[in-house]
């Protein structure tokens, strides 16, 4: 399966975050929590390959595809991935802001995707997402869950919610970052 990981850049990085982290320490922790992400991809058996979805080429990793983007935000990365002929045969989706993943849970994710699974943020997005068949259904990001959830249903599919903190917790504010803080 094709890992797709959305990812803004660093200029600008995690804003949300300004009140606790100056601009430099906001990219440093966005280009640490993107390098967490991608090894977790690497390492996962179930991907065969990864596409980082980024405005930013200089975001470029050995072995990682890049695909370029308008920096538009996550929904359109991602549909732009999801259209693209490498992720025909099913993708998983993950946000490059989520520190704690581990390729286990990406293993799990994709297991579950019969044909979709998803796992809820905290704070009631979706932070990854794994679905057989892109053509079937284009899920949208940027929207709570539950949206995500019965628009599927409306499809008639039946998707498999995982509760995986690994995957749950995304740092965008700065209560994430003390939690991601205190789990590192």
């Amino acid at each position: 399966m094709l890992a797709i990981v959305p990812f803004r850049g660093l200029d600008g990085a995690k804003t949300r975050l300004a009140a606790v982290l100056p601009p430099e320490e906001r990219a440093r922790l966005a280009h640490e929590m993107l390098e967490r992400v991608l090894v977790a991809c690497e390492g996962a058996n179930s991907i065969r390959r990864t596409l980082l979805v980024t405005p930013d080429p200089s975001a470029r990793r050995s072995g990682v595809d890049v695909l370029v983007d308008d920096g538009t935000g996550h929904a359109a990365a991602v549909a732009l991935a999801l259209a693209d002929p490498r992720a025909q045969d099913g993708a998983v989706v993950v946000m490059a802001d989520c520190p704690l993943v581990e390729p286990e849970s990406l293993d799990a994710l994709v297991a579950a995707a019969q044909p979709l699974s998803l796992v809820p943020a905290r704070d009631g997005g979706v932070n990854a997402l794994a679905l057989r068949d892109p053509a079937a259904f284009r899920p949208g990001f940027g929207v709570p869950a539950a949206d995500t959830v019965a628009r599927a249903r409306a499809v008639g599919i039946e998707p498999a919610i995982l509760d995986d903190e690994r995957l749950s917790l995304d740092v965008d504010r700065p209560e994430d970052y003390e939690l991601a803080l205190a789990r590192l």
